[in-house]
């Protein structure tokens, strides 16, 4: 859409008219927004940590409640899965997962993680990253019971357009 604005802009440009200031400056944006910047991959990492914490907070203020999970997937355009411990629908790395924060659990390591989701076996070839947060119940005795785990899937692709470009 933002491409097809820009074009007869360019073409009135072409054929001698002049813009006009509000012309100009659609111009000036939709070059910005052409703009090629490098993006590392620590800094699409980050990104989408951050992005998945933005999302799970969102899902604590509805109380992951299973009927409002679906408005903040196409909010965010993101996938959320539950995947509880034997799960036998979890793919192998979600399985993987939740194996290492149930082990977690009993050194007390439960946190936030995020993984990329390679599309080949090059490690640099991923095309989305998971976003992981365990489910835990606290027990009487001061630890937690990993009851499962959160996956909020990321296409990468939208999370690198959500960095900012003027960096």
């Amino acid at each position: 859409m933002k491409k097809l604005l820009f074009i007869p802009l360019i073409m009135a440009m072409a054929c001698g008219g002049s813009l006009s200031d509000e012309q100009r400056k659609k111009l000036h944006e939709g070059m910005e927004e052409q703009k090629i910047v490098k993006i590392s991959d620590a800094e699409i990492v980050t990104a989408s940590l951050e992005r998945g914490r933005t999302i799970y907070k969102a899902m604590e203020k509805l109380k992951f409640d299973s009927l409002k999970m679906d408005s903040i997937s196409k909010r965010y355009h993101v996938k959320i899965k539950l995947i509880t411990p034997g799960s036998s629908q979890a793919l192998e790395v979600e399985q993987q997962l939740i194996e290492a924060y149930v082990v977690g659990a009993e050194t007390g390591s439960v946190q936030d993680n995020i993984q990329k989701l390679h599309t080949t076996t090059d490690a640099k070839n991923y095309d989305s990253l998971i976003y992981t947060r365990p489910k835990v119940l606290p027990m009487p005795d001061g630890a937690v019971k990993v009851e499962g785990i959160w996956n909020i899937y990321l296409p990468k692709k939208d999370v690198i357009l959500s960095i900012d470009k003027d960096k």
